[in-house]
């Protein structure tokens, strides 16, 4: 049974969470450690007020082997990943030459996940990630809360990407060695169109994941079991003056699938305004699970799709340059919200 808030016992009063910036440089070495985070609630008609606490920490270390060249190493974890029991959001060692392209090598996302363009959201409920919206209002859905492609960053992976100019940029991913799957392979390419009033920025990613077994992409979606997975995102951003107009959708195909399937495909449509120190947005969001009707293996029971519509309308007020005032309002499948709050950070 799906699980019905109000939309004035929804009301999130969220509070700055400490933020924090450590820069310090050498001749040689950039070293770096910055957090920023928000914390807070979200009370229901029929529970006790759940906690919201969102947070993210990164450091990394860059040597500079000359005018052209860097090596280096980042680590970061986020309060997403901790409620996951993962310690781990990236994890990786890093070759840059400013003139051909960047190698990553480690626990990180592939370049589906980096090169893809979301929504223009202006909000801080990662509605371009994995949302804590869905996290936290409990629809009791499976759905597909993202436009980009992912693979996860749980297994070792080689990022190759280009240079970005203004013809594009081109990258490729290679991933193995973990517990979800066999492997898997994704590319992808972002064009843009810089100049004039009308600027735009298009991306494409395609994937493929070898027999994921126990795969699983949030916690909202049950693990994928299959003998292939595949995937496809495209987006689109067009800026005119203050306004950005974003369009993008991810499909998901699972072959062969075993028990309760999140294959299908989510697609999503935005529109932003910028006007002195504030931003309007306002997001669509139609996932639908199940795209194609299967059978399960072992009851022999069709299993048939189910969709989830998300609307979403954010206001930011940027206060100083690391912090921001903000409110989100709008309703998931059939639980409205509404939230206000400070996000600060370096």
């Amino acid at each position: 049974m799906i699980k019905k808030v109000s939309l004035v016992s929804s009301l999130c009063c969220l509070f700055c969470a400490n933020a924090f910036a450590f820069d310090y440089s050498t001749q040689k070495w950039d070293f770096q450690l910055d957090a920023d985070g928000m914390a807070g609630f979200l009370e229901t008609k029929d529970d006790k007020p759940l906690g919201i606490f969102d947070w993210d920490v990164k450091a990394s270390a860059i040597y500079h082997l000359n005018s052209t060249q860097r090596i280096g190493a980042v680590y970061s974890i986020d309060a997403d990943c901790v409620e996951d029991d993962e310690y781990i959001h990236d994890a990786f060692v890093l070759f840059q030459d400013r003139t051909v392209g960047r190698v990553e090598f480690g626990l990180t996302h592939s370049i589906a996940r980096k090169m893809g363009l979301g929504l223009p959201d202006v909000g801080y409920l990662r509605l371009n990630n994995k949302s804590i919206l869905y996290r936290k209002l409990n629809l009791n859905k499976v759905l597909i809360s993202d436009t980009t492609a992912t693979t996860g960053h749980e297994s070792l992976r080689l990022n190759l990407a280009t240079i970005s100019t203004d013809y594009g940029q081109y990258g490729l991913s290679i991933a193995g060695g973990g517990d979800d799957f066999d492997f898997a392979f994704d590319t992808a390419a972002k064009f843009k169109q810089p100049f004039g009033k009308l600027k735009a920025a298009y991306s494409i990613a395609l994937s493929y994941m070898d027999k994921p077994h126990g795969y699983e992409e949030n916690s909202y979606t049950p693990p994928v079991y299959a003998d292939w997975r595949g995937q496809a995102a495209l987006g689109l951003n067009l800026q005119y003056n203050s306004f950005v107009f974003g369009l993008s959708a991810r499909l998901i195909y699972d072959n062969d699938p075993i028990g309760l399937t999140s294959d299908g495909l989510v697609a999503g449509t935005g529109l932003s305004y910028d006007f002195l120190q504030s931003s309007l947005s306002v997001n669509y969001l139609f996932s639908d699970t199940n795209l194609w009707t299967h059978r399960d293996k072992i009851t022999g029971k069709e299993i048939s799709g189910n969709y989830t519509n998300t609307v979403i309308a954010s206001f930011r007020h940027k206060y100083s340059e690391h912090t921001s005032l903000f409110m989100s309002g709008g309703i998931a499948d059939t639980t409205p919200f509404f939230a206000v709050g400070i996000k600060t950070g370096f």
